[in-house]
């Protein structure tokens, strides 16, 4: 008798194919922005300015309809990297959310992750209408 190991959909092994994620934390934050149905860009590459030259900063996801505003896992928010992402960040005036190990170990993270994200990124209208005097 020969057994078929059930295997996972078509649409999700191609959506994993994709993406090859560098940690499952990558994976988590990934699945969190499709189940908002936030489009984003996997390490996509970004020009930018550090110590006076000119750089290629490889954000972990890049979210174009959020004004390319860059998210990062960086595990300790006291290391030296989260503070050289941050700066270079804020110098390029790049928004960025950066998360950690912490953050993402908090029940309903990826609620807050949305909130931050929202609270990152408003979007301003760029019709105001017209008031009313006298």
């Amino acid at each position: 008798m020969i057994f078929i190991k059930p295997t996972k959909p078509l649409e999700e092994k191609a959506k994993d194919a994709l993406y090859p994620y560098k940690s499952k934390e990558d994976k988590s934050i990934a699945q969190m922005l499709n189940s908002y149905n936030i489009p984003f860009f996997y390490k996509q590459p970004t020009l930018v300015i550090e110590n006076g030259k000119r750089m290629i900063e490889y954000s972990d996801f890049f979210l174009p309809t959020y004004n390319g505003l860059a998210i990062d896992f960086i595990i300790e928010s006291n290391s030296a990297i989260y503070r050289r992402k941050k700066n270079v960040y804020q110098d390029n005036q790049i928004p960025a959310v950066l998360i950690t190990h912490r953050d993402m170990s908090t029940p309903n993270w990826e609620k807050r992750l949305y909130n931050r994200l929202q609270g990152t990124y408003h979007i301003r209208s760029a019709y105001r209408p017209r008031r009313r005097y006298g």
